[in-house]
């Protein structure tokens, strides 16, 4: 019997590493997000989701990384089936007691998306269409999440994502304001400067201010992103780059919201070739 490859148990190990953070965050960040979510998710990351999947009612909708069950709930309100599923248990028990009132609707899967056999087990053809709200870019490996997706969604079937924006929201990106005086008026411009793009390594960041835990990030330029998925047959069909609207006051602040330029969350929806 060959030994296992020793990026498969780098992979492995990391992969576990990145679990255990997460179960010592989810509570922390259950509680942060409340019955709504934050703006991110309110403003930005579930309208562009609900647009880019169509829901009908009845439709059977697998969630990957469904964190604390935001979306579960929405989706639930829609009229859709939902098999929600995530790789920490403790964000699972606190999903399930998000949205008791559907109990009848949804079902909770301890599911590593990093698996593709486990996907698999959910079902060949058994859905209608999956999501994965901002969940890709904490995910050590990719590949087994598409290659899983291509099996177990029905022929047409799509899936939507959505993620830090990999060109303007993720590691080595500085935010910047200047202020300047022209003729007695005050201009306020906001920029972004992006020191690395195509190659960088898993690094640790903060999500959400005090959280226990520091997280990791996997950047993926948009050619390793959306590759890994045209290459299981998968088409990109839909694709939003949602924004603040913006603030206009002359105020030099450095927060997302002011940001308006500059989208801070990509949303795609891919389709399973015919």
């Amino acid at each position: 019997m060959m030994g296992r490859d020793s990026t498969d148990l780098t992979l492995e190990m990391l992969n576990e590493e990145v679990r255990m953070i997460w179960d010592a965050n989810a509570p922390f960040w259950a509680s942060y997000m409340g019955a709504e979510g934050n703006s991110f998710h309110r403003l930005l990351v579930a309208p562009s989701a609900e647009r880019l999947l169509a829901l009908q009612a009845g439709e059977e909708v697998l969630e990957l990384a469904c964190g604390g069950g935001l979306f579960v709930k929405q989706m639930a309100r829609l009229g859709a089936r939902v098999v929600a599923t995530d790789f920490s248990s403790v964000f699972l028990e606190l999903a399930r007691e998000r949205v008791a009132e559907f109990e009848d609707q949804v079902q909770f899967v301890q599911v590593d998306a990093t698996h593709e056999e486990e996907i698999v087990a959910l079902g060949e053809q058994r859905f209608d269409a999956a999501v994965c709200n901002m969940g890709i870019m904490d995910m050590a490996e990719i590949d087994p999440l598409m290659r899983g997706l291509a099996q177990v969604l029905k022929p047409g079937g799509r899936f939507v994502f959505t993620i830090m924006h990999p060109c303007f929201n993720s590691s080595h990106v500085t935010m910047g304001v200047e202020t300047r005086d022209e003729s007695g008026e005050i201009i306020t411009e906001r920029f972004l400067k992006k020191t690395k793009y195509l190659y960088m390594e898993p690094e640790k960041g903060t999500g959400i201010v005090g959280q226990p835990l520091p997280q990791y990030y996997f950047h993926r330029p948009l050619h390793k992103l959306l590759g890994s998925a045209f290459r299981v047959g998968f088409t990109m069909d839909g694709i939003e780059e949602p924004a603040f609207g913006g603030i206009e006051e002359p105020k030099a602040r450095v927060h997302w919201p002011d940001f308006h330029e500059f989208p801070p969350v990509l949303a795609v929806r891919l389709r399973l070739r015919q």
